[in-house]
Parts: C-alpha cells; sequence; structure tokens
C-alpha cells in the first residue's frame, strides 16, 4: 500500500501544480497553453523513455543531449547535401543509433562504467557537432535548412490542432510502454538493474540487453534531434544543452532511482510534464529562468532522498 502510494505521489503533485497555477496564473489553463507545454515537454518525454530503461538497468546517460546536437547536424548537412528530406531525417535518427551502440559497446566489451563512457561521449559528440558544422558552413556552428515541410515535424499540426511533436511522442510512449512491462527485454531491464549478477545466474544475456537500452536511447536522442531541428529550422551543435540532466530529472522525480530495478513510463511522463510545466509558469508569471532552475534542483533533491528513505525502510 505505502509502495502504491509513493508510486503516485509525482501524479498527485502535477495535478496539484496545474490546479494552483490554473488558479493563480492568467492563461495557463488554456487549449493554446497547455498545447506549448504538450509541445516543448516532447523532446524530454521521448528521451526520457529511453532513460527510463537505462536508469531501470542501473546505468545512465550523460550524452543525450550532445548526441541530439549531433543528429541535427548530420540531418541538416544531409539536406544541404541534396538528400532528400525523409531520407535526411532517417540518416538523423540512425546517427543517434550509432552513439547509443558506440556508448553501450565500449560499457559492455571493455567493463567501463556507464558515467565515464557517456560522460567521454557527451564531450565527444558535442565537439564533434561544433567542429563538423563549422566545416560544412565554413563559419558558425549552425546548419540553417529552408526545405519545404522541414518545419512540419516540430512545429506543424495534424488534423489542424494536433501539434505533430505529440503525435511522436505518443507513439514512442505507447511502443516504450509496451516493451517495458510486456516483453522479455523489459523484464530483464528490470532484473538486470534489481541485481545483475542474479540476473546473470539466471541465464540472462546481461550484456546483449544492456547493449540494447542503450541503442534505444540513442535512436529515441536521434527522433528527438530531429524535431529539435525542425523547431529551430536547422542543424545547431547548441542544441540539447543541459538536455542530459532534465531527461535524467524527469525519470528521477517520475520514481525512477539510480540503484536500478524501479521506473515507469508513466512515471518518467509526469517527470517531465511537472518540469515543463513549473518552465510554463515561470514565464507567464514573469520569473527569471534561474528560479526554474532553483525548483527543479529541489525536486530532484526531494525525489532523491525519498527513494533512499523508502529504500532505508525497506531494507533494499
Amino acid at each position: 500500500m505505502r509502495h502504491a502510494l509513493a508510486k503516485l505521489l509525482p501524479f498527485v503533485f502535477l495535478i496539484a501544480l496545474v490546479a494552483v497555477l490554473s488558479a493563480t496564473t492568467p492563461g495557463f489553463f488554456t487549449l493554446n497553453n497547455a498545447a506549448t507545454i504538450l509541445r516543448f515537454s516532447s523532446v524530454i518525454i521521448i528521451m526520457g523513455v529511453g532513460m527510463t530503461f537505462v536508469i531501470i538497468s542501473a546505468g545512465i546517460d550523460l550524452s543525450v543531449g550532445s548526441v541530439l546536437a549531433f543528429t541535427s547536424i548530420i540531418a541538416a548537412w544531409a539536406v544541404k547535401a541534396g538528400v532528400p528530406l525523409g531520407w535526411s531525417l532517417l540518416l538523423g535518427v540512425l546517427t543517434g543509433t550509432a552513439w547509443g551502440t558506440f556508448n553501450g559497446g565500449l560499457i559492455i566489451l571493455f567493463g567501463l562504467p556507464p558515467f565515464v563512457v557517456t560522460l567521454a561521449s557527451m564531450w565527444l559528440a558535442r565537439g564533434s557537432a561544433t567542429l563538423l558544422s563549422k566545416w560544412i558552413s565554413g563559419y558558425g556552428t549552425s546548419i540553417e535548412i529552408t526545405s519545404a515541410g522541414f518545419d512540419f515535424v516540430g512545429s506543424g499540426n495534424i488534423a489542424g490542432h494536433i501539434p505533430t511533436p505529440f503525435v511522436i511522442t505518443a507513439v514512442v510512449v505507447a511502443i516504450g510502454g509496451y516493451v517495458l512491462r510486456h516483453t522479455r527485454l523489459g523484464r530483464y531491464t528490470f532484473a538486470i538493474g534489481s541485481n545483475v549478477e542474479a540476473a546473470r545466474f539466471s541465464g540472462i544475456a546481461v550484456r546483449r540487453y544492456t547493449m540494447a537500452v542503450y541503442v534505444i536511447l540513442g535512436t529515441l536522442a536521434g527522433i528527438a534531434g530531429m524535431i529539435e531541428a525542425s523547431i529551430n529550422r536547422g542543424g545547431h551543435a547548441t542544441l540539447g544543452e543541459g538536455y542530459e540532466l532534465q531527461v535524467i530529472a524527469a525519470v528521477i522525480i517520475g520514481g525512477g532511482s539510480f540503484s536500478g530495478g524501479v521506473g515507469s513510463i508513466a512515471g518518467t511522463i509526469t517527470g517531465a510534464l511537472i518540469m515543463g510545466v513549473i518552465r510554463n509558469g515561470c514565464i507567464l508569471i514573469g520569473l527569471d529562468y534561474e528560479w526554474q532552475l532553483v525548483v527543479i534542483s529541489l525536486l530532484i533533491i526531494i525525489a532523491v532522498a525519498f527513494d533512499t528513505f523508502q529504500r532505508r525502510r525497506t531494507g533494499a
């Protein structure tokens, strides 16, 4: 009973936060503002789905924001070189897959700590994105995309009212939720995060499934990169700065645990929406960006402290 209530706390907090802002902030409780929150939370939610798998497996990935930027540069480069738009977007997504494979390969082949591998990968992807964009453009860190239809991915609407990023996010969430709860990959991810040695002795191919979760996250970072590139009308080496912390925060605020074995897609969505609502509310009432950082930082501390308290009580 206590565990069920603990899982509901982030959702209850989100509802309370929306209620307070709706009552006190003009313009918050409108369809247009809700669409704005969903549109700009979509990138964090999409990568958060992948990060949920990684953190449940007791891993971490600090490179997702930089990988997002790198994939945007690759897609923009392809468009600039005359590659059809659809194939350029696919190339961007597959570039994210390649980065996930790179991270997972270093972790499982050499037994390196995920924190160290993905920290190095974060710098490598960001530096490579900057160098590549300067080489392509000849002067800056951005590559503009003016192809017709490109802005539809990040800024368009389906059926006149539904933001395209929301539709993409809904598909990713539905697939991620099903895989996590109803497939062997999902079950084994929980098993690996709960006790990797027990998982190994029970016959689970730990290396294979560890690789899988990093590949999934890299692919979703590629999808998120295409949405960000579309919103910003081009590839930018500075895209996604700080996103890795927001994505990790979404998982932890939503009930995930750095110790592994705990987490859910629904919780991650809730965590991402909490941060999105806070950012949106701060903008509407005119609070500086720094206050957003303060509030979100406090939420992370509270979430981690609560998880630690719960584990001590249960002896986990």
